[in-house]
């Protein structure tokens, strides 16, 4: 049996601590921690959460949406959510389940087994899709960025993160080694797992451009947008609205509105927000995490294209961003960035120069935050 190398073994070390601490936060807000909400927004409905919060307390908000699509399929406004994620749950849990309980609990499990092993599987092919073009300092110190993000927990949810971003640098990680048939087959995958997946198209077509690759080679990456047309047409023949995964945005998040927005009305709004909205409300802390994130993740691609990164990784990373950002809000923003890993590497590119003193400092800040932003995601408080 071939055995695993020393910088693999680093990488799932790395996701076993953070994991570890993230059921070491699981343990004392579920013991300490008042819910926000006691009838709904939790995992497996209120009933079953007060049962067994330990479990379904990582399916809250969003994941009641996948576990519920999982169970029954589509209906009402779940279109806003994409398919293969919840596709793979009841896939997997399906079978060894007789009973409503029993299916909503596999499911829940299926789900969690899902996203931890796709984010472990991720790492690893991050930690080698970076180390390509950078030492290993910097390969690893993107991964403990990654992993200290203060929404880094969704990873480990009942959420489509950790299976997107696999896709999502698989693809990447193929299309580098001039792969391009492999990596339209996961980028497809991925289009029909999150929107975000569509802009591997432009992402891979400029990677093909650096490369020089043949068109015969890579004219395969015109095949990625195939999971998102196919989704459309699912829905038009079952809703008559080949868009409603968009246009359900608004009812599904409120704050987001219809139509284009320009970037500098956002700021505007949240620097609004900020001076207006009580210091008390607990939603306050999530505005100033939107509005951060919202300015740090638009200014790290430009860093990278200053820094002469690959211009397939800034693209990617610039457009990643400007998609949810141009529906008038930054909510959620905190949760979509953390599939961005081109602009955590530039993040890794920023932080290495700093003295090791104040790295090891930001990342513990980082880690913190993180740990509070669990307890209280995991006890029913909107995040992201």
């Amino acid at each position: 049996m071939k055995k695993l190398n020393p910088d693999t073994l680093r990488a799932i070390l790395m996701f076993l601590i953070w994991k570890a601490v993230l059921v070491a936060v699981l343990i004392y807000s579920v013991s300490f921690i008042p819910l926000q909400y006691t009838d709904r927004f939790l995992g497996g409905g209120p009933v079953n959460y007060m049962l067994a919060p330990e479990l379904f307390s990582w399916a809250n908000f969003d994941g009641e949406h996948y576990l519920s699509i999982a169970i029954f399929g589509y209906k009402e406004k779940e279109h806003a959510f994409f398919p293969v994620y919840p596709g793979l749950i009841s896939f997997l849990a399906r079978p060894f389940s007789p009973d409503l309980l029993s299916f909503i609990v596999n499911s829940t499990i299926a789900g969690l087994v899902i996203s931890n092993l796709s984010f472990l599987l991720a790492l690893i092919f991050l930690m080698q899709l970076i180390k390509i073009d950078f030492p290993k300092k910097i390969a690893f110190l993107t991964l403990a960025i990654l992993l200290v993000f203060p929404t880094s927990f969704y990873f480990g949810a009942v959420y489509s993160e950790g299976l997107f971003l696999l896709l999502t640098v698989g693809s990447f990680y193929l299309a580098r080694k001039g792969r391009f048939l492999g990596a339209s087959i996961l980028g497809a995958a991925a289009s029909a797992t999150r929107v975000f997946g569509v802009l591997l198209l432009p992402a891979l077509f400029i990677e093909a451009r650096e490369q020089k690759a043949k068109f015969s080679k890579s004219f395969w990456i015109f095949l990625i947008p195939m999971g998102l047309v196919v989704y459309m047409l699912y829905q038009y023949f079952t809703t008559g609205d080949p868009l409603a995964f968009y246009n359900l945005q608004g009812q599904v998040g409120e704050q987001h509105q219809s139509g284009l927005i320009l970037l500098p009305q956002v700021y505007f709004r949240y620097i609004k927000m900020l001076l207006t909205v009580d210091l008390g409300n607990p939603i306050y802390q999530t505005i100033i995490l939107e509005f951060l994130v919202g300015i740090i993740f638009f200014l790290l691609p430009i860093y990278g294209y200053f820094k002469k990164a690959r211009l397939s990784y800034v693209v990617f990373a610039m457009l990643g961003f400007l998609m949810p950002a141009i529906t008038g809000s930054f909510s959620s923003v905190p949760r979509y960035v953390t599939i961005l890993f081109p602009s955590f590497l530039f993040l890794a590119m920023l932080i290495n120069k700093l003295p090791n003193l104040l790295k090891i400092a930001v990342l513990s800040f980082s880690a913190l935050i993180l740990m509070i932003e669990t307890a209280l995601f995991l006890r029913g408080y909107w995040i992201a």
